[in-house]
């Protein structure tokens, strides 16, 4: 939004709305990711704790894991941030969302899940 804009200036200040980046967010969905590694839920679930050590951002609780027919699902709420992981290992497919607090480096945490998962690193 640009506060230069003539409708904003006529607003009163507290209707003004001002976007700062507070969270760093990566969402990425990985293709060709070996079968294997998907169905491997503890895996997963250690995997995300990586992850997470290596943004620094510190889990409320182990993560929790859910399957259903085909799917994975694989989560970690930490302290300023998230991890969460959708799979579908028949597809080779593999959904990866991060958000941290700035100045958080989300892309180390998509680094070791790319590495982990036998993938060349972005």
């Amino acid at each position: 939004m640009d506060v230069s804009d003539p409708n904003i200036q006529d607003r009163p200040l507290s209707s003004t709305i001002i976007a700062s980046s507070v969270f760093e967010h990566v969402l990425v969905e990985l293709t060709a990711v070996p079968a294997e590694r998907l169905v491997d839920v503890a895996g997963l679930a250690s995997l995300v704790v990586a992850a997470a050590g290596a943004i620094g951002m510190p889990p409320y609780a182990p993560p929790l894991v859910r399957e259903g027919t085909g799917t994975v699902a694989v989560g970690l709420l930490c302290r300023e941030g998230h991890i969460i992981l959708h799979a579908s290992p028949g597809e080779g497919l593999c959904l990866v969302d991060i958000v941290a607090r700035s100045p958080a480096l989300v892309g180390r945490g998509l680094d070791v899940i790319q590495r982990r998962l036998m993938l060349p690193a972005r």
